[in-house]
Parts: C-alpha cells; sequence; structure tokens
C-alpha cells in the first residue's frame, strides 16, 4: 500500500512508540492526527514535528471524541495505553482505556469507513511460557491484566474484521526500548540504565534468570510500516521482536560494561521488592518459601513476519543500548 497523502491517525501518537512512528509516516508522505490525552504522553516527543500534523488532546474512552478524530481518516494505529503505570492492582484502566478505548477506536473506524486499523498489541497476550522461542500460535494465558485486556482487544480486531470486512492486523510488541523510553516504565531496562546512570548498582528481582526478548525502536517502527503497507491482513496477528533473549542478570552486566563504569548487579532483599496490596510483588511470578521469582522467558519467533513483512531487525543489541543509555544521560 503507498501512503503518500494518506490520512493516518495514531492514538496515543505522543507517546515512546507513537511519536516515532509518526515521523517515520510523514517521511512516507502520510498526512497525520495525533489523537493522545497526554496522561503518559508527552509534547516533547512530537515538539520537532507539531507544525507538520494535526493534534488532538482527548481520550479514547470518549466515543464522539474519537469518531470526530477519526473521521477522513485512511488509516488508522491504535498506540494508544498508558503502559508505562500500567500495575497490577486491579486498575480502571484495564477497562476503560484497554476495553472500552480499543472498542470505541474499532466502532468509530468502521462507523468512518476506515480501510485499515493497526493494533498495538504485547507479548504479555501470551503469560507464562509453554515452549520457547514463542510463535504466534502459542497458548494465550495471560498472566496479567494488560495481557488480558490486549488480548481482548486482539479478539475484537479480529472479530469486527469478520463482521464488517474492515481491515485488521495486531502486532505483538517485545520489550521495546529506545530513545523517549518512558522514565516511569517499570521494566527491568530502564531501571537497570537510570540506576546505572545515577552510579547505582542494578537492582535485580527474582534470580535474575527470566530472559526478555529486547527490540530496540527504529525495528519495531519498520515492523510495524510493514504492517500498515500489508493489504489484506484481516484479522492478522504478527511478533515483532529481535527473536533473541538476554537473561536479566546478562542485561544488567552488558549495561555496565557499555557505561564503563565500575558497579555490580545487587540482588533485591525482600522489603526492596515493589508490592501491591494484595498478590505478588511486580515482575514476579512466583512465591518459593521467601523468595521471589519470575518464571517467564521471553523469547519471540519472528518467522512469520520475516516471510509475510518482510520485517527484519537489523539493530545491534548493544548499539541500542548504548544509543538509549545516551538519550537517557543527557536527562540528567
Amino acid at each position: 500500500m503507498e501512503l503518500t497523502r494518506k490520512k493516518i491517525l495514531i492514538t496515543g501518537g505522543a507517546g515512546f512508540i507513537g511519536s516515532h512512528l509518526c515521523e517515520k509516516l510523514l517521511h512516507e508522505g502520510a498526512e497525520i492526527s495525533v489523537l493522545d490525552n497526554f496522561s503518559t504522553g508527552k509534547m516533547s516527543n512530537i515538539e520537532q514535528i507539531k507544525n507538520d500534523i494535526r493534534i488532538i488532546k482527548g481520550d479514547i474512552n470518549d466515543f464522539e471524541l474519537t469518531k470526530n478524530a477519526i473521521k477522513g481518516s485512511d488509516i488508522v494505529v491504535h498506540e494508544a495505553f498508558p503502559y508505562g503505570v500500567a500495575t497490577r492492582e486491579l486498575d480502571k484502566q484495564f477497562v476503560e482505556d484497554g476495553a472500552i478505548g480499543t472498542f470505541n477506536v474499532l466502532r468509530a473506524s468502521v462507523e468512518c469507513d476506515v480501510q485499515k486499523v493497526v493494533y498495538a498489541s504485547t507479548v504479555a497476550v501470551y503469560g507464562k511460557q509453554e515452549y520457547t522461542p514463542i510463535d504466534e500460535e502459542h497458548p494465550k494465558n495471560p498472566f496479567l491484566p494488560y495481557g488480558a485486556t490486549k488480548y481482548l482487544g486482539e479478539l475484537y480486531c479480529s472479530s469486527i474484521s469478520n463482521i464488517f470486512g474492515i481491515d485488521t492486523v495486531s502486532l505483538r510488541y517485545f520489550n521495546v526500548y529506545g530513545p523517549r523510553y518512558a522514565a516511569f516504565d517499570h521494566s527491568a531496562m530502564v531501571n537497570f540504565l537510570t540506576r546505572v546512570i545515577n552510579n547505582k548498582e542494578p537492582l535485580i528481582y527474582g534470580n535474575g534468570d527470566q530472559v526478555r526478548d529486547y527490540t530496540y525502536i527504529e525495528d519495531i517502527i519498520n515492523g510495524t510500516l510493514q504492517a500498515i503497507k500489508k493489504e489484506n491482513t484481516r484479522g492478522a496477528v504478527y511478533n515483532l521482536a529481535e527473536g533473541e533473549g538476554i537473561s536479566i542478570i546478562d542485561l544488567a552486566n552488558k549495561i555496565i560494561k557499555i557505561s564503563g563504569k565500575d558497579l555490580q548487579p545487587r540482588f533485591a532483599e525482600i522489603d526492596e521488592y515493589k508490592k501491591i496490596n494484595k498478590g505478588l510483588p511486580y515482575g514476579m511470578t512466583k512465591k518459593i518459601g521467601d523468595k521471589y521469582i519470575d518464571e517467564r522467558k521471553f523469547v519471540a519467533d519472528i518467522n512469520k513476519a520475516k516471510i509475510e513483512l518482510g520485517y527484519k531487525p537489523i539493530t545491534e543489541f548493544d548499539d541500542g543500548i548504548e544509543k538509549t543509555y545516551n538519550w537517557l544521560m543527557c536527562r540528567y
């Protein structure tokens, strides 16, 4: 699909991924609108392009506002969700932003005769892995409310494609990182980087054996662009990732090495875990005796995206970390 002069609306366009996507799509010649409530998105993320795009401040929970924003669009890319502040608490955002908001975007897209909706999903739909690498057919058993909400969005996309014929595609992002990475994000990557920049040792929760498939923002944007351009994706789903995993303890050591600082990772004491009122602490899936562990080992099988989209991540992991580290350094 040629994107020149295509009218594309991006929900969450002032956020981490959304703002990078705005820049890429402008370069492709598209006409960009952003719908963002700026709860986690930042005007600074789109400062350089604000005069080249239409910015609508509003919430996807408001159907009429969402419909008015979408009206006239050829394509909608739905990136909006306050991921960086998503918790294990039973917060209303999982229903309001995740379920109602996504349904509003899809309903408005149908009513406004949008050609295609691209939906930002997540590795969290899989829950604890039953095998690795994880392909798109892996059982979906979300461990977190966030993953359950995102999986519901995928089902909405598929069913609405089936009924109304609108083209939809869901992209399961695996642990995206890079410049504009939210400082309030609760992932290990941003926490390690922030601590090392501040001359503090990376703090390991669990035993450090948990594995993540970190994917640089530029690769994610290229994969998303390829999914936007692909026609006849009716309800299709793709993993977008690097396709390689790293343990959290190895990640901590790698970040220290790149920084050149004389630090060592430290395992968190029980009283240092981020706990909620009930249930397991953040990032943990099991308690054994008086210890917490995270059993998740996320490594993606990206063959489907490679074959059908032409997706190919090209950023070397060390280069991506160094770019992210340097970007964060400028914030301190």
